[in-house]
């Protein structure tokens, strides 16, 4: 239990028994449990407590919290669908409908899913979403928190399930809570102080309601002891007769807490009355709009607006008026305090709500519009000639409609400080843009905007900017640079990387601007110079410098006086265009080591990466070990450099090192000790590698000619180890012996691929430690290696061998057994994923083991003619197959005659020239979980089974399988023969035209994250 949380312990063990308990689980539906009670009474605390348990982070594979709220009944599922399936979906989810995603999302997942601050009392709500969870795992709980007992519908007089009404809390241990967040202590501590009788009488105005306690508590522990029986008899009666009337009564404990605020963070706590009730908001982005209100005043010279807008927002948090979401960086009022908030900014403060919306006050200074069209509100908007705000809070998948009447609202509202256009439809700003002078914050995320008008470079008074998710955003306009108050200038990595080439000219007169992603160094007279950086000392996050052969005076650029940049990358230009500069009588190689070694950034980064350095010396910054809290290092294409000398580096972690033609050794004794990545690729000249890394934990050599030997893997844990492309390395620095018996446990991802002397692992590294079962190993091109029959596997990829090699490990893995006890054997099969490439003489996959595989992927096995072989049905021998994919298997005409895994619920079959036929008539109708099918380059597949899908499936792709698609195709006559059979799957991707042959793999399901055929150029990430 939190030690901040008094009470409900019994309710907290109730819970987390039934949410562990499997006699909860009914075929066909979902098991809920609800958690009701009034308003303050601590339903949310109760459940982030079972939500946070640690008991139940081992039996869930996904946690999920949503604050749904919405006090008027309803409720967004789409939202929730979409919060569900970002938390499950870790590779992309096909298109189709949100059902379907969420099918493909949540598949075999066991899940926790708290929805908190629920109104709606609609069945059909809960019902649609149990419908979308059907396909999780039936051991999946849900958690509903409400005020009203018949939540979703859910009475626990018509419907049995689990309920826990929550009572108020007994008034002993509402001053348990109080004086732990007065004085932090104790009902004792109360007494020693001598103010118990004080807290009794506080704790009884409370009423029972924990929040109201917790928020008074966390006040008075600012105050000093002998004002708090004024505060009792004064103020606390002041306010109580104030709120007599029974709407407000709950509210004026809390309102104390506000009456005691300082003035400024009274105005920002009531700002946020502007927000919906249940509306998560970050906490920089909320600092930004008190920014643009002049909410915010730093008093210390060193001190930022940012700084002392965190702190008031910290402060409030310790206030308890803000509560964070768990697990995330987002934060959201309670109910009631957002009707404090509601009460003290009176008319100020406004909601358009609907196409018609009620007129607004026209005193009125902060609109939320929570309607999709604006005009009809656009009037009644104009009217108020003194409005500061226009937020948008909606949903992304809303998107406000302004129709016509922007241009018009520019005109009149020219005071407005705050215009939120994010998910809106306005895909081009008119020119009385300009008349906004006031205008601070300006968002135009996730719109069509192309260009910005060149009237945006004349209001001065703006501090931010976002053009987030803007994907047809083509540049900045150049007078960017006039808008000297710019703080936050936000737009993705990827605008930057491909749309704008580069940044606005003369840049650097934007002092307070905060994010610079990129900086593309050019001509200092047209303002590109690299000077331009000298006096941006706000800039934090990442920088990109690039071009950095065109730098002159690469001193001016003060990155020491930058301690906010956490990542530095420099780069500088490629061989063409350096051999261009050449040509012109330039001689850039000679500048760059003098160019680095005054580049020298601020003690405080944390990740560096040089690229195309062509200097032949480590920078003297380096070498000695100045960047003392620097965790990443990457050098890639530094060609000149053959020594890389680094000092001590406390709190280095990871090294990459890629393309680096002339490099030949690294410090034989690295000065690393916290160092637990080491990735070198490419660098055909390197002769040595530190002898030993203490905490190594990821090994990765690729395509070093010359490498004899790597560092000892004494120190390797649940690692990984991979070795590629190596033609002399020998192996390991001890004892040597034959075999990959020699694998240790150590290691649970092991690919060697190409490394022909390599034989095995030393003995030493696995004899001590204990057995280990999450493993994987990939092996390609290495035919000496041997099998360990007494170490499990749960992934296993073979590429470029002989089909003994993989006879020869599957036997060995059928016959892993674990000897329990002293007389009893349990055959373990670990093995979940096995991968085969390349096997040239492999005729048909043999089902005579023992192995419980869900995932097989078979990819250039030439002369495979038969998919399975006919010694065991597949039915039998792969029971829990799941996904089959497979790929470039010329030889291959038809499936099997005895159909398919049952549980199969993903087919890919790729490349396959000579397949006829997908088996019998039954074959996929009789697969009741299959979800995802994908054709392609399957040119002689004439037809689908005759008794076509089962009504399982969700997603069907066709592409460059003309016989096939001719089938379905529409014609003048309509569609073909088979389109009856496939009419009703939601999601249908029929592609006649021939695009590029692109791999299918990567966009048919997140089931193909682990399909990892090792081809030459799979490693080069």
């Amino acid at each position: 239990m939190d030690p901040g949380v008094v009470g409900r312990v019994e309710e907290k063990s109730e819970i987390i028994k039934m949410l562990k308990s499997s006699g909860n689980s009914v075929e066909g539906r979902v098991s809920v449990t609800t958690i009701t009670g009034m308003g303050g009474i601590g339903k949310t605390v109760l459940a982030q407590q079972v939500y946070n348990d640690s008991e139940l982070d081992r039996h869930f594979d996904v946690k999920i919290w949503i604050s749904v709220s919405g006090s008027e009944g309803t409720i967004n599922m789409s939202r929730i669908f979409d919060e569900i399936i970002d938390a499950c979906a870790k590779d992309y989810i096909p298109g189709g409908s949100l059902e379907s995603k969420l099918h493909h999302a949540v598949g075999g997942l066991k899940l926790l899913l708290v929805l908190d601050d629920v109104w709606t009392e609609n069945l059909e709500d809960w019902k649609k979403l149990e419908k979308g969870l059907l396909k999780a795992h039936n051991g999946t709980r849900v958690i509903v928190t409400s005020r009203t007992e018949n939540v979703f519908g859910l009475s626990p007089q018509n419907v049995p399930i689990p309920h826990i009404p929550l009572e108020k809390l007994p008034h002993e241990e509402c001053l348990k809570l109080f004086a732990r967040n007065a004085i932090d202590g104790d009902e004792s501590d109360l007494v020693n102080k001598g103010v118990k009788a004080i807290a009794d009488g506080i704790v009884s105005k409370c009423d029972g309601l924990p929040l109201a306690v917790e928020v008074i508590g966390c006040l008075l522990r600012t105050k000093p002891r002998d004002t708090w029986s004024g505060i009792l008899n004064n103020d606390l009666a002041t306010v109580e007769e104030e709120f007599r009337d029974e709407k407000h009564r709950t509210l004026f404990v809390l309102s104390l807490s506000y009456f005691h605020l300082p003035p400024e963070l009274k105005h920002c706590f009531s700002f946020c009355s502007i927000f919906p009730k249940g509306h998560e908001f970050e906490k920089d982005e909320l600092v930004k709009l008190w920014m643009a209100h002049s909410l915010v005043q730093p008093r210390k010279l060193a001190e930022t607006l940012e700084d002392k807008g965190r702190r008031y927002f910290d402060r409030l948090q310790e206030l308890s008026f803000f509560q964070q979401k768990p697990g995330s960086e987002k934060y959201r009022m309670h109910d009631y305090l957002h009707d404090l908030a509601e009460l003290v900014s009176g008319k100020y403060s406004c909601m358009v709500k609907g196409e018609n919306p009620s007129p607004i006050d026209p005193k009125t200074h902060h609109i939320a519009l929570m309607c999709e069209k604006v005009e009809g509100a656009s009037k009644s908007i104009e009217e108020c000639k003194k409005l500061r705000t226009i937020l948008m809070p909606m949903s992304r998948n809303s998107l406000a409609d302004f129709g016509e009447t922007l241009g018009k609202m520019f005109q009149t509202l020219k005071y407005l400080r705050v215009l939120d256009l994010s998910s809106s439809t306005v895909a081009k700003l008119p020119k009385t843009l300009a008349e906004l002078k006031l205008l601070h914050y300006l968002n135009l995320s996730r719109t069509k905007i192309k260009w910005l008008p060149n009237e945006l470079c004349s209001l001065l008074n703006q501090q931010t900017l976002k053009l987030l998710d803007c994907p047809w955003l083509l540049g900045l306009p150049k007078g960017l640079s006039r808008l000297i108050n710019l703080r936050h200038l936000e737009i993705e990595e990827a605008f930057w990387k491909y749309r704008c080439p580069r940044q606005p000219p003369n840049i650097g007169r934007l002092t307070s601007l905060q994010n610079l992603h990129k900086f593309c160094v050019g001509e200092a007279k047209k303002g590109f110079g690299i000077e331009e950086l000298k006096d941006m000392k706000y800039l934090e996050g990442s920088l990109h410098i690039m071009e950095l052969n065109k730098a002159e005076r690469a001193a001016e650029a003060n990155l020491k006086d930058k301690p906010r940049v956490q990542i530095l990358e420099l780069e500088w230009a490629s061989e063409t265009e350096r051999e261009i500069a050449r040509l012109k009588g330039k001689t850039p190689d000679e500048c760059d080591a003098e160019v680095l070694e005054d580049l020298e950034p601020h003690s405080s980064l944390t990740k560096l990466r040089v690229h195309r350095y062509c200097g032949n010396r480590t920078p003297s910054w380096l070498s000695m070990g100045k960047l003392q809290l620097l965790k990443t290092l990457i050098l890639e294409g530094c060609q000149n450099l053959e020594t890389l000398m680094l000092g001590r580096q406390e709190n280095l972690e990871v090294i990459c090192i890629k393309n680096m033609q002339k490099l030949r050794e690294l410090p034989a004794q690295l000065e690393c000790p916290l160092l637990h990545t080491l990735k070198i690729i490419n660098c055909p000249d390197l002769i040595q590698l530190p002898q030993s890394i203490p905490k190594l934990r990821i090994l990765k050599v690729k395509k070093c000619d010359s490498l004899k030997v790597i560092p000892s893997l004494s120190a390797i844990y649940s690692g990984t180890l991979v070795l590629v492309d190596n033609p002399v390395l020998e192996g390991f620095p001890g004892n040597y012996s034959l075999g990959f018996r020699d694998l240790g446990e150590r290691i649970c991802r092991c690919m060697i691929t190409n490394c022909p002397k390599i034989h095995g692992l030393p003995a030493k590294y696995y004899n001590s430690c204990r057995a280990s079962i999450n493993r994987k190993l990939e092996i390609g091109e290495c035919e000496s290696i041997y099998f360990n029959r007494s170490r499990p596997l749960t992934q296993l990829a073979i590429d470029t061998c002989r089909s003994d090699t993989l006879l020869e490990a599957m036997n060995i893995i059928s016959e892993y057994k674990l000897r329990i006890t002293s007389d009893s054997v349990v055959s373990l099969h670990y093995l979940q994923s096995l991968s085969i490439s390349n096997i040239s003489d492999l005729i048909s996959f043999p089902t005579s083991w023992e192995v419980q595989i869900t995932s097989l992927y078979i990819s250039a096995c030439k002369d495979l003619e038969d998919l399975f072989d006919s010694e065991q049905s597949c039915k039998g021998s792969l029971p829990r197959l799941v996904n089959l994919c497979i790929r470039d298997c010329p030889k291959l005409s038809k499936f099997p005659e005895e159909g398919l895994p049952r549980k199969l619920e993903l087919l890919v079959i790729q490349s396959c020239i000579s397949l006829e036929s997908l088996g019998p008539p039954d074959t996929l109708k009789d697969l009741t979980s299959l979800a995802d099918v994908c054709i392609v380059d399957c040119p002689k597949l004439q037809s689908f089974p005759a008794q076509g899908f089962p009504s399982s499936l969700q997603h069907l792709r066709i592409r460059d399988s003309p016989l096939l698609a001719e089938k379905v195709s529409k014609t003048e006559k309509g569609r073909g023969p088979d389109w009856p059979k496939i009419m009703n799957i939601p999601y249908l991707e029929i592609d006649e035209v021939h695009p590029s042959p692109a791999p299918v793999f990567a966009s048919c399901s997140r089931s193909l994250a682990c399909f990892k055929v090792i081809y030459r150029t799979s490693m080069d990430s």
